[in-house]
């Protein structure tokens, strides 16, 4: 069952925006903020979508107990229900998706921000506009040399596996490139995993049965993606905070 935890949605990088008009000429402060604005608006996106996923995920589980016993008698009652669930679930795909999607946005923001502090730093300063790039970059043994903030460096290369094990390969490969002959499914409510799944809700009546069916890719558990991006955030705000 993924149960989605109330959180605190106050804007990150507070710190960093205050920070960054007292070190900034008033152009690059101007683009600095105008940047994370287009940051901010991709996590309010992530409240709003995380409110809604916790509707439908209630109302799902709260009408999937009233499936009865598949008879004539409850038939309309179990069609009613199905409906329901359906669109619940599709609810829940949608959302979801996008969750994915404005989260993988969100850390592609966060790469453009960096391009501004990195400025401060160091003398040939990259532009990043993608977070995997921006990732690889650090990775990459020729580009050693020109790292001048080793504790950003370190905590990319010990604590972002998330991203490449989790956010990225949920948006690479089930969101933007689902329609694969490989696609990777499973066939119910896996329990205890945090993960929504393929699977069928059947309800029969005395001449036949009427299928509901629903489909959702494997996900990963995005109460703890939150935790992982907002670690970050919490990071990134602390840490150029001081630099600067």
């Amino acid at each position: 069952m993924m149960l989605l935890k109330n959180r605190d949605w106050s804007y990150p990088l507070e710190d960093l925006d205050r920070k960054f008009d007292d070190v900034f000429d008033n152009i690059t402060a101007e683009k600095f903020h105008i940047t994370r604005g287009d940051f901010l608006r991709e996590w309010r996106y992530l409240e709003i979508l995380w409110g809604r996923l916790q509707e439908n995920y209630r109302i799902f589980y709260e009408n999937q107990p009233q499936i009865k016993e598949g008879t004539v008698e409850n038939y309309r009652h179990n069609v009613r229900v199905g409906r329901l669930l359906m669109g619940s679930l599709d609810c829940i795909h949608l959302d979801t998706d996008c969750f994915i999607l404005n989260a993988r946005i969100l850390m592609d923001g966060v790469a453009c921000l960096t391009s501004f502090l990195w400025r401060k730093i160091a003398k040939n300063p990259p532009s990043w506009r993608s977070f995997n790039k921006h990732a690889e970059w650090f990775m990459e043994p020729r580009n050693q040399k020109e790292i001048v903030d080793k504790d950003y460096a370190q905590y990319i290369s010990q604590h972002m596996g998330w991203f490449k094990d989790k956010l990225k390969p949920s948006r690479d490969i089930l969101i933007v490139h689902r329609f694969r002959s490989d696609a990777h499914y499973v066939d119910a409510f896996k329990p205890n995993s945090g993960t929504v799944m393929k699977g069928k809700a059947i309800f029969k009546d005395k001449d036949g049965s009427v299928i509901v069916e629903f489909d959702m890719k494997e996900i990963p558990d995005l109460s703890l993606l939150m935790d992982n991006i907002c670690d970050f955030l919490n990071f990134f705000d602390k840490h150029f905070s001081q630099l600067l």
